[in-house]
């Protein structure tokens, strides 16, 4: 779809490209956020291993593994997660928790289906003393991923919130910034729209950007341009008037003259200088053609290649029956092609003058 509007072309180009940058930046946001609740998710299961482990010692010669009530609380986090836990010894033997639950490397934590859920799973190494082959024991903490996910949304949501309030204050400075930069070119189109202006003088719009003044100083030019035609034209036509004056008042007289005359004789002959008088206008009407298009301005100067020796014989075949009728010799001697640049409309009529 073709937007019409500068504004919001302008517009698009600075939101479009800062919407797709925003986009990577959520993408990237929401990795970040999935990384975050990760380490702290991994951070409570370390925790929680290690207070188990800390409360397992020897007992009258056994090992009791007692499991404190914090360990399990620090994943109350209202998101309603389930906690499972195992606690064995060194070759091992089950000291307390669920016997199936996976076990997770000693380098780090991982994610495992128990139970139709989603765990994530950490496992702890501990000494206990007094405890020989049975030491160290082994600590696995698992909990369901409610509030891990929980804080990826969160985290996420609020990174969409920031990033979309930033493009709708950069969108607003925009359009403040347009308006005010645009202030000049709508300056520019009441000037030229004002019914005040009944005239082609220059437009001057004061505090014009750079980018505006050669939009102004084209528009003058052609205001110039068409001053220079319209005042072609007035010349023409006050040409035109005083030319044909003369010309169409002796016509009229001649005119009067023949419907006066009952001798056949002398109205024969006061028509056939009224035919004359009327070629001498149609002459002079081609001249005022003629002189019409020669004003500067009038036109875009043409630049056709034409053969002067073609254009005079045109001519000459043109005007050869009346030089005939008045008894002129009209010739021409040809020298071959003379090939010329210039306009073939004003070249024959200066052949003709």
């Amino acid at each position: 779809m073709k937007i019409s509007s500068l504004r919001l072309q302008l517009l698009a180009w600075v939101v479009l490209p800062l919407t797709a940058l925003v986009t990577v930046n959520l993408w990237t946001s929401q990795r970040n956020a999935l990384a975050t609740a990760d380490l702290v998710t991994d951070r409570m299961l370390v925790g929680s291993a290690r207070a188990i482990a800390e409360r397992v010692a020897m007992a009258e010669g056994v090992l009791d593994a007692t499991i404190p009530p914090a360990a399990i609380e620090m994943f109350d986090t209202g998101d309603r997660d389930s906690v499972y836990y195992r606690v064995e010894t060194a070759n091992g033997r089950l000291l307390t928790g669920y016997p199936d639950l996976p076990q997770a490397p000693q380098s780090g934590s991982i994610e495992a289906s128990y139970r139709d859920r989603r765990l994530r799973l950490t496992t702890l190494s501990h000494a206990v003393i007094g405890a020989g082959t049975d030491s160290p024991i082994r600590v696995t903490v698992g909990v369901t991923l409610a509030g891990h996910d929980a804080m990826v949304q969160r985290l996420w949501f609020s990174a969409f919130a920031q990033q979309l309030a930033l493009v709708a204050i950069a969108g607003l400075f925009v359009l403040l910034g347009l308006r005010r930069g645009l202030a000049p070119l709508m300056r520019l189109r009441d000037t030229v729209r004002s019914p005040d202006r009944s005239d082609l003088d220059p437009v001057e719009v004061p505090g014009a950007q750079s980018e505006i003044r050669p939009l102004i100083d084209a528009l003058n030019a052609y205001m110039e341009r068409v001053r220079a035609q319209m005042a072609a034209q007035r010349r023409f036509i006050a040409n035109a008037a005083h030319q044909l004056r003369t010309p169409l008042a002796l016509m009229s007289t001649q005119a009067s003259y023949v419907l006066r005359e009952s001798a056949a004789d002398r109205r024969e002959e006061a028509l056939v200088a009224l035919q004359a008088g009327s070629g001498r206008l149609a002459r002079l009407a081609e001249q005022l053609l003629t002189l019409s298009r020669a004003e500067p301005g009038s036109r875009r100067p043409r630049a056709d290649r034409i053969d002067l020796t073609e254009a005079a014989r045109e001519v000459l075949e043109t005007h050869a029956p009346k030089a005939v009728e008045r008894n002129i010799d009209l010739g021409l001697e040809e020298a071959g092609p003379v090939p010329v640049i210039g306009d073939g409309t004003m070249l024959r009529e200066m052949i003709v003058n």
